[in-house]
């Protein structure tokens, strides 16, 4: 039998559950008509109208400039312990493509360990070489070249074909192969491949290729240095960060205990350099919130202490689905903001209006839709080692 005393408790946890869903929904609301109302347009856009260009702000946050030098970077040598054999004439083909094509959305993840059996490499981003045996090769075969070839550097990577799939290798392994392609990845952020390590890489792969009997097929170095600086442009024309600031109204600051607790509550992780960092299921990245002051320190996460300012910052090459996730990232920067009591500004403390939004909005398309077409998805396994 269930007392009076139990069913007016049972009764009072029902009014509690439906009070919490409902001061959720009204706080959504409230903060969608904030950003409506205090982006509207009723007010000049610093971002569109005739201003001069000391007082034009700043969204993109950074843009990398393209390497001046195709040699900047030197890659440690590779010794081989192989016959020192010169490349054949037959061996020095066209560059070759993906001759096993496969979709490019297999690479959503930034962990590998979610695809450990997807093709890592691509043909617009890597020199690839293919080597092609009459039988089988076993791991005794190939694990030594394999494990010897990361002195080129971290940007080498090997694949088997099981199957008619391209599968990766990684050490120890246990197949068999009778063909390999191994891919040297001609850029990232800091800059293009050296012709001194794809030199080494071409001959890496001859010499490999004559050791067990097999023939190779190698993109010529002087094709791959002219991709590796075109990948590097792109890389550099794409590489963007989009940055949005709250700031406290007046000059007022806001406490570091504050800010971590509203961080915290609002699904944000910290990371060891004390910034805090938004995942998503899969545990990527989604933007980052650190502290907006770049004479101090860019993390937060401290016992004591005041900032002026705050900054939400979104990769857009290591973002999947950007521009969503951007509008996502500012209803949080508007609710923190509205505990805060501060206002929403880019890097110049001019307020962001609702056609600066947009020109955010936009801007993040575009750079996806160019890397969407290079067939490097902002946020895919690609991207990731691309802009690393």
């Amino acid at each position: 039998m269930i007392s009076d005393f139990q069913l007016a408790l049972v009764g009072l946890a029902v009014v509690v559950v439906v009070a919490v869903i409902i001061y959720n929904r009204w706080q959504e609301s409230k903060y969608k008509k904030r950003a409506e109302q205090a982006f509207g347009t009723s007010h000049p856009d610093v971002l569109i109208d005739d201003v001069s260009a000391s007082s034009a702000p700043l969204v993109a946050a950074t843009r990398r400039q393209p390497s001046q030098s195709i040699n900047e970077r030197v890659e440690p040598r590779l010794g081989l312990s192989l016959p020192a054999l010169a490349a054949d004439d037959a061996d020095d083909l066209t560059p070759i493509g993906d001759s096993h094509s496969y979709p490019t959305n297999v690479e959503k993840a930034a962990s590998p360990v979610h695809y450990s059996s997807a093709p890592v490499l691509q043909a617009e981003v890597d020199s690839i070489a293919l080597i092609l045996a009459d039988a089988p090769l076993g791991v005794a075969q190939y694990e030594n070249v394999i494990s010897q070839s990361k002195l080129l550097g971290k940007g080498v990577r090997w694949e088997g074909l099981q199957a008619g799939l391209w599968q990766p290798i990684t050490l120890p392994a246990i197949d068999a192969y009778r063909e390999l392609r191994v891919g040297m990845q001609l850029a990232d952020r800091r800059g293009p491949i050296d012709v001194m390590a794809l030199n080494q890489f071409s001959d890496m792969v001859a010499q490999y290729a004559a050791s067990v009997g097999a023939v190779s097929q190698r993109e010529e170095v002087s094709a791959a240095i002219l991709r590796a600086q075109s990948v590097d442009a792109f890389c550099a024309d794409t590489d963007i960060e989009i940055a949005v600031n709250v700031i406290g109204k007046s000059g007022v600051t806001f406490a570091v205990t504050k800010v971590r607790g509203l961080a915290e509550s609002n699904g944000f992780m910290a990371l060891d350099s004390g910034e805090y960092v938004m995942r998503d299921e899969q545990g990527r990245v989604l933007y980052t919130l650190r502290n907006f002051d770049p004479a101090e320190p860019p993390g937060i996460k401290r016992t004591t202490g005041y900032l002026s300012g705050l900054t939400f910052a979104l990769d857009v090459p290591h973002t999947p689905d950007a521009t969503r996730t951007f509008e996502r990232m500012f209803m949080v920067v508007m609710k923190i903001a509205d505990v805060l009591q501060g206002e929403v500004v880019d890097d110049n403390r001019k307020v962001l209006t609702a056609a600066g939004r947009k020109v955010i909005a936009d801007t993040i398309t575009a750079i996806t839709a160019q890397m969407e077409a290079k067939g490097v998805p902002a946020g895919s396994a690609t991207a990731l080692r691309l802009y690393a």
